[in-house]
């Protein structure tokens, strides 16, 4: 394939994981869907962001204009069961009634809607394609992906951003970032929007979301230089999130969190999942184990289990490339609520590890929502930023 050598301006690319309606209903198969929406938007206008997972929905409203975010609103609440299995929505019906009575008990009103969400069928890769001119970059990452993937990219929406330039023997090349999406997943979170009388503004992934907001609150900064993990620990999955100098550089997904913790607790203990939920945060500490607690040790070997997936994790990404070390580790999410987990991780990796509490350069509308801890609306708070 031949190398352009015209430069464009990469600035006009696509931000990674920014599924605008308009590209959106563009990818998605079956019936051609009629959207409204202004070329144009009012962007000083609140947006309500939805973080939905198996375990919890997040919701935050807000607003970001001319680089400044604005929080009005925070509020979770628990998932039914059933209703989301990795990423998917099972049962629409269900969860339209559940967030519609939620928005209406808060009175959170605002008409255009963000939703970062993941799962372990969304694709995320990186690539090296020859350096060509913008409008063949598409074609050119879709044959790339295919060598990569044995899929129909029919059934999935591409997006794309251009990470660096690089340029070898063979000639420039162009480093991309890629998101394959699931369109049968982005269909079920397109019609849940609608079927709420809301109108779908951006869909994002919640590696996207914590990139920017990391980024924002200045949580990506070891030093001038550095490399920091984000570790997501969820009901149902631990997201994995490293930023090597304020850069998306890598990501990866265990299918194992929280849930799998209350079901081993309960067969230890002979009680129901529900009941060990709540036992899990309130006498689960990881700091100081006797060899007769009995919840501890089960917790203990649960969290072991993660820690091995996330050894795993790091030792591949340290030999990814020279010089590629992690400095620090943010941990957030349900599971990272149970005491002395920062401490255990930090013991186990040898990496200064913390618990994400407080946020800066937020403008929070109540005293309220200023001293609440906001690690679990992270995903929900960071999909907000649009760059």
């Amino acid at each position: 394939m031949s190398v352009e050598k015209k430069k464009f301006d990469f600035s006009k690319l696509k931000e990674l994981g920014q599924m605008d309606i308009k590209d959106l209903t563009k990818g998605l198969k079956g019936k051609k869907v009629d959207v409204k929406i202004p070329v144009k938007r009012e962007k000083s206008r609140n947006v309500i962001s939805f973080d939905i997972g198996a375990s919890s929905i997040n919701i935050v409203k807000g607003k970001y204009s001319r680089e400044k975010l604005v929080i009005n609103k925070c509020i979770d609440i628990i998932t039914p069961d059933g209703v989301i299995n990795d990423g998917r929505i099972v049962n629409q019906d269900t969860l339209k009634d559940i967030i519609k009575f939620s928005l209406n008990e808060n009175k959170i009103k605002a008409q255009d809607v963000i939703i970062t969400t993941n799962s372990s069928l969304v694709i995320n890769r990186e690539i090296v394609i020859p350096k060509v001119e913008a409008d063949e970059i598409d074609t050119v990452i879709r044959y790339e992906i295919q060598q990569y993937l044995p899929i129909n990219l029919d059934d999935y929406i591409l997006q794309f951003m251009i990470l660096e330039e690089l340029e070898d023997e063979a000639g420039q090349k162009l480093k991309v970032n890629v998101i394959v999406y699931p369109d049968k997943i982005a269909r079920g979170y397109y019609d849940l929007i609608n079927s709420l009388g809301l109108t779908p503004y951006v869909l994002d992934v919640t590696y996207n979301s914590i990139n920017k907001i990391a980024n924002y609150s200045e949580l990506s900064k070891v030093g001038d230089k550095g490399t920091v993990a984000f570790v997501d620990m969820g009901g149902n999955s631990v997201n994995v999130t490293v930023l090597k100098d304020g850069k998306l550089d890598f990501t990866r997904m265990i299918k194992t969190g929280g849930d799998n913790i209350d079901f081993a607790l309960s067969q230890k203990l002979n009680m129901s999942v529900k009941s060990t939920e709540s036992i899990k945060i309130e006498k689960g500490n990881l700091l100081d184990i006797k060899d007769d607690d009995v919840i501890n040790n089960a917790l203990k070997r649960c969290i072991d289990e993660i820690v091995m997936d996330l050894e795993r994790i790091v030792k591949f990404y340290s030999n990814k490339s020279v010089g590629n070390k992690i400095d620090k580790i943010f941990v957030y999410g349900g599971t990272s609520n149970i005491k002395g987990i920062d401490n255990y991780l930090e013991d186990k990796f040898d990496i200064k590890t913390e618990k994400i509490d407080k946020l800066i350069n937020i403008e929070f509308a109540s005293k309220e929502l200023k001293e609440l801890s906001m690690e679990q609306y992270l995903n929900a708070i960071g999909a907000i930023i649009r760059l």
